[in-house]
C-alpha cells in the first residue's frame, strides 16, 4: 500500500502571495524633457516597455506555479490509482463471505475512517448502503487532511470499487497559482475556481505609471476582465498593460490632451481611446481596406481625417501645417531681417495679422529643363530668402538642425539632393548662392554655389545671424553694412517679431497643459441588423441593451428548431451564433470519425513527400486525410495540382446530400472524410457520373 504524501513538502514549493499582491519595484526615473509630443511619446514607450517586462516576469512565475501544481495533481492521481488497485485486490481476495466483511477488514479504507462517525469500522459492513439516503459515514483524505474536509460516502462505494477522495481528482485550483490568485477580484473564492475555467472574471494588476507632465512614476491599479483559462494556461498578461483595455494610464486624453481637444466627433471618448489606433478596417467585397481614421478639427476650424497613431507621431492639420518650418529657423530669420532685405513668401499666411512678419519657408518651382532626372518633386523648399544690394542678387539660407539632417535620418538619396540643391537653384536663376547653417557635427555641404556655416548645438539666434552675415559680407563685400553695430550689441534684436509669428502659427510659445473636463460616453445606437446567411435564427423583436452589461446589444430570436432564445446581435449578424444551441448539441451527439495514430503518421509522411505544409503537433486536418485516402486509392483525378481536394465539389456534394456546412459556410473535418468515403465506396462516383 503506498504511503501518504505531503505535496508541498515533497515538491519543495511554497506559495508566496505577498510578492504577487504587492506593487513591483519602482522603475528608474524618466526625463520629461520639454514636454513636447515627442518627449511624451518617448516616455509612453518607456512605460510600455516597463509594463511588458513586469508582465513577462509574472508570466514566468505563473508557468512555474502551474508546473508545480500539475506535479502535485500527478502525484495525487498516482496515489489514488495505487490505492484503488490495492483495495480491489484485497476485496477480491477476502477470506470471509460477502455479508461478513467489515470496513475494519480493509485497512486501506479503515485508516480513512473519520472519528466523528457514529459507529466503529468493525461494526459497519463493507457493503453497507441504503439507496436514496445520504451516507452517515464520513472519511478523511490521507493526502491533504488539513485542506480537504471529510466527505460522505457509503462503504459499498468505497470498498468494492476502491473510490477515493473526490477533492483530490480536481486538485489544481486557481488558488494554487498565487500570482494569479493575488490579482483575482471575483465574488467567489479562488479555491472554488478551476485554473482551466472558461469563466470571465475581474482582475486587478498593480503596477507603476508615468505622469506625462512631470515624468514621475506613481502606483496604479489596472482593472479588467479576462477568462481564467487564458490567464493560467496561455499566460495572458494584464489587458491594460498590453493595450487592449484603456484607462487613465494609457489613454489619448491623458498623454496627448491637445489632440483629444481636436476630436470632431461627440461620440468619441478620448478617455477610452488608444494612442496607437492604426488598424485597417475590413472592406466589403471588391473594396480596398481603409485605415481606422477619425475626424479632427483644428483651432482654425479646419477639418480632416487621420488615424490616432499618425496624430501621435506628429501629423497635424494639413492647412495649418508647419512641416518644414522650425522655431529655430524663424528666430534666425527674424535676426537676419534686421540686417538684410527679407523676401516675404507668397502667398502670405492668412492666419497672420498685418503687423506680423511672415517667416515661413519658400517653395520655389524648378523649370523642367533644370530639374535633375532623379529628383522626385519639381518644387524646392528654401527656409529663408535674402535680397542683397546690386550684384548680390537673391541668397537662400537653409537651417540644418543636428537631428533631422544627421546621417542616421537622411538617406543617401536625400544627401545627394542636398548637395545638388544650390547648383540647381543657381542654374534656374532662382538664387545666386545657398547658405547652409549646419548645427552640431554635420559635414559641410559641397557645391560651387553652396556656402557652409558651422555652429555648435545650443548657439543663440544672435550668434547664428552674426556667422551668416559675416560669411555674406566676405563673399559679397558691402552687402551687410550694419554687421559691426549688430555684433557689438551682443543681443538679438528681432525676437519679439519671431515670437509674434510663433504665437500666431503654433498658438503659444510653449503651451501649458490644462486639465480636461471629463466627457460622458455616448451609448451605442440601437440599430437592427440582419442575421448571417446560414443562421437558423429569426428576429423576434427589436434590439435592446443587456441589463447586466449595458454596452452589449442583445435581441430575442426564434430558432428553426422551435425554441426561443436571446443572443448578442453582433454575434448573430457575424455568424458566430447560428442557433439557440441545438446545432452544437447535435454536433456533440454525432461522434467524430476516428483517425488512427498509424494512419496519422502515414498522412504526415505523404504530406512531406508532396511538399504540403502541416504542423508538427495537433489534430491532422480532415481535408489532408481525405486527400491522402483518395491518392492511396488511385483517384488522382479528384485532386488538384496542390495534391488536395477542392472545396467546390465537396460543397456541391454536401448540398445535394443535405449535409450541413460549418459556421459561415466552412467545410468541417468530417465532411471531407464523408465525401472521400462516398467516392471510394462508389456512391459519390455514381452521383458524379450521373451529373
Amino acid at each position: 500500500m503506498p504511503t501518504a504524501i505531503s505535496a508541498h513538502a515533497h515538491l519543495g514549493f511554497t506559495s508566496d502571495t505577498s510578492q504577487s499582491a504587492s506593487w513591483p519595484e519602482e522603475p528608474p526615473a524618466l526625463t520629461p524633457g520639454s514636454g513636447s509630443r515627442q518627449d511624451r511619446r518617448r516616455m509612453l514607450q518607456q512605460m510600455r516597455e516597463y509594463w511588458k517586462q513586469v508582465n513577462a516576469e509574472r508570466s514566468s512565475r505563473v508557468m512555474l506555479e502551474l508546473k508545480h501544481a500539475r506535479e502535485r495533481q500527478t502525484e495525487a492521481n498516482a496515489y489514488w490509482n495505487a490505492h484503488k488497485a490495492a483495495v480491489k485486490a484485497r476485496w477480491h481476495n477476502r477470506a470471509g463471505g460477502r455479508g461478513r466483511t467489515t470496513v475494519a477488514d480493509v485497512p486501506e479504507i479503515a485508516g480513512q475512517w473519520d472519528p466523528s462517525n457514529p459507529h466503529s469500522p468493525r461494526e459497519v459492513l463493507a457493503t453497507a448502503q441504503t439507496k436514496g439516503v445520504l451516507s452517515p459515514y464520513r472519511w478523511q483524505c490521507p493526502l491533504f487532511p488539513d485542506e480537504h474536509t471529510p466527505w460522505a460516502a457509503w462503504p459499498k462505494d468505497r470498498v468494492p470499487s476502491g473510490s477515493g477522495c473526490p477533492a483530490c481528482r480536481k486538485l489544481t485550483r486557481l488558488s494554487d497559482l498565487p500570482t494569479l490568485a493575488a490579482q483575482y477580484q471575483g465574488p467567489s473564492s479562488a479555491e472554488d475556481l478551476a485554473y482551466g475555467s472558461q469563466v470571465s472574471v475581474p482582475w486587478q494588476c498593480r503596477t507603476w505609471a508615468v505622469d506625462p507632465e512631470t515624468g514621475q512614476w506613481h502606483k496604479v491599479e489596472h482593472h479588467f476582465k479576462a477568462v481564467i483559462k487564458s490567464r493560467a494556461l496561455q499566460q495572458d498578461s494584464c489587458l491594460v498593460c498590453a493595450g487592449y483595455c484603456i484607462d487613465d494610464t494609457n489613454s489619448l486624453w491623458t498623454w496627448f490632451p491637445e489632440l483629444a481637444d481636436e476630436l470632431d466627433d461627440p461620440c468619441l471618448d478620448a478617455r477610452q481611446m488608444s494612442t496607437s489606433q492604426h488598424n485597417a478596417r475590413g472592406a466589403r467585397h471588391g473594396e480596398r481596406p481603409t485605415y481606422a481614421t477619425v475626424p479632427w478639427r483644428c483651432r482654425h476650424d479646419h477639418k480632416w481625417e487621420a488615424t490616432v497613431l499618425n496624430r501621435v507621431q506628429g501629423s497635424d492639420c494639413r492647412d495649418c501645417s508647419t512641416s518644414g518650418v522650425s522655431k529655430q529657423q524663424v528666430r534666425l530669420a527674424a535676426e537676419l531681417a534686421g540686417l538684410f532685405d527679407l523676401v516675404q513668401p507668397t502667398p502670405r499666411d492668412p492666419r497672420l495679422d498685418a503687423a506680423v512678419t511672415d517667416f515661413a519657408s519658400h517653395r520655389l518651382s524648378i523649370p523642367e529643363a533644370h530639374k535633375p532626372v532623379h529628383w522626385r518633386y519639381r518644387d524646392v523648399e528654401v527656409d529663408i530668402l535674402l535680397r542683397l544690394p546690386e550684384a548680390g542678387g537673391i541668397i537662400g539660407v537653409e537651417y540644418d538642425g543636428a537631428y533631422h539632417h544627421s546621417s542616421q535620418l537622411r538617406s543617401r538619396h536625400n544627401r545627394r539632393e542636398e548637395g545638388e540643391k544650390s547648383a540647381v537653384l543657381a542654374a534656374a536663376g532662382l538664387t545666386n548662392a545657398l547658405v547652409h547653417v549646419r548645427i552640431g557635427d554635420l559635414k559641410p555641404v559641397e557645391g560651387e554655389h553652396a556656402l557652409t556655416v558651422a555652429l555648435a548645438e545650443g548657439s543663440s539666434p544672435h550668434e547664428q545671424a552674426c556667422a551668416v552675415a559675416a560669411l555674406l559680407q566676405e563673399r559679397f563685400p558691402g552687402s551687410c553694412p550694419g554687421l559691426k553695430d549688430y555684433r557689438s550689441g551682443g543681443v538679438p534684436t528681432g525676437q519679439h517679431q519671431a515670437e509674434a509669428y510663433i504665437v500666431a502659427v503654433w498658438g503659444e510659445i510653449r503651451p501649458p497643459r490644462r486639465p480636461r473636463p471629463k466627457k460622458e460616453r455616448s451609448p451605442r445606437a440601437l440599430t437592427a441588423s440582419v442575421p448571417s446567411a446560414d443562421s437558423w435564427l429569426t428576429p423576434n423583436g427589436e434590439p435592446y441593451r443587456n441589463p447586466d452589461k449595458p454596452s452589449e446589444i442583445v435581441r430575442d430570436y426564434q430558432c428553426r428548431c422551435g425554441n426561443s432564445c436571446t443572443a448578442v446581435q453582433s454575434q448573430v449578424s457575424y455568424g458566430t451564433t447560428t442557433s439557440c444551441g441545438c446545432r452544437a448539441a447535435e454536433a456533440r451527439r454525432n461522434p467524430r470519425l476516428v483517425i488512427t495514430p498509424a494512419e496519422t503518421q502515414e498522412v504526415r509522411t505523404w504530406a512531406k513527400e508532396q511538399g504540403i505544409a502541416i504542423g508538427r503537433t495537433g489534430r491532422t486536418p480532415g481535408r489532408l486525410v481525405a486527400s491522402f485516402r483518395m491518392a492511396r486509392a488511385g483517384y488522382q483525378e479528384h485532386l488538384g495540382s496542390d495534391g488536395l481536394l477542392h472545396e467546390t465539389p465537396v460543397k456541391a456534394w454536401a448540398t445535394q446530400n443535405e449535409h450541413p456546412l460549418g459556421v459561415r459556410g466552412r467545410i468541417t473535418s468530417d465532411l471531407w472524410l464523408h465525401y472521400a468515403a462516398d467516392i471510394l465506396s462508389g456512391v459519390g462516383r455514381t452521383q458524379i457520373a450521373s451529373e
